[in-house]
């Protein structure tokens, strides 16, 4: 969601998209680890009014309207606003979501705040992130959360992979060229905007990252790597803050 981003990457991301009726409890079922323990995070969202910040093809946001919340969802794609709308309607709680083509910077538009603001893989997406950081704090209502499942730059052999071999020698590249991987120093840019800033790491994501792009995430070899992410995480917790996936909860008070 930087500034200067077109949308055009993102609306060809989600075209195609068929909708379909969303049941909440195999819907939850159904999410990996990462995307479970970022449920588990955000909790009960029953009458809470709630921002989805890159919202996508709507899942999340119409899984949350269906669980009783009220909900506003942004993008920058005009076609994923389509898409959670139609999603919406679909599943009956159109009434209950708000979608918006916009870019997060210009959140302070929409004149509300929020008990919860959440989002998956989107803040490594904004910039400038000072200013949006402090954007962010005044979305949250006294006493509400953010909760957001994001990546992780900590890794340099991840970094060093990202930069020399996605994208090339045949290795496919799934994010667009604006995007770099989540920061400390931008964690530390939330640091002084929220009382309550805390990382979660819900499981080891390393060796099975390499594996979705280098065997496609299919065959003996992928599952070896994703094995290899589960022992490390059971057994090597020193490593863990170097997993490319990460929460970030935010609390203000």
């Amino acid at each position: 969601m930087k500034s200067n981003e077109p949308s055009e990457h993102w609306d060809k991301c989600w075209e195609g998209f068929e909708t379909f009726d969303l049941d909440p409890q195999r819907f939850l079922e159904q999410l990996d680890t990462s995307d479970r323990s970022l449920f588990d995070r955000i909790g009960n969202v029953r009458d809470k009014d709630v921002l989805e910040i890159g919202c996508g093809n709507g899942l999340f946001s119409v899984y949350m309207a269906k669980k009783g919340a009220q909900v506003t969802a942004i993008d920058t794609s005009a076609t994923a606003v389509e898409n959670t709308m139609k999603l919406a309607t679909a599943n009956g709680v159109e009434s209950r979501v708000r979608a918006h083509a916009m870019n997060a910077l210009d959140l302070k538009t929409l004149g509300s705040d929020f008990d919860l603001v959440f989002g998956k893989f989107i803040l490594h997406h904004i910039e400038p992130f000072d200013e949006f950081s402090k954007t962010l704090s005044r979305l949250v209502r006294e006493n509400g959360r953010a909760v957001f499942l994001e990546n992780n730059s900590r890794s340099p052999l991840l970094m060093f992979f990202r930069k020399n071999v996605v994208g090339k020698f045949g290795v496919p590249k799934y994010g667009d060229d604006q995007e770099y991987p989540f920061e400390p120093r931008e964690i530390d840019l939330l640091r002084l905007q929220f009382n309550g800033v805390h990382v979660h790491i819900p499981e080891f994501v390393f060796f099975g990252l390499a594996s979705v792009y280098l065997f496609k995430n299919r065959g003996s070899l992928s599952r070896l790597c994703r094995s290899a992410d589960h022992w490390s995480y059971r057994h090597l917790p020193s490593l863990n803050r170097y997993s490319y996936s990460q929460i970030v909860e935010l609390q203000r008070s």
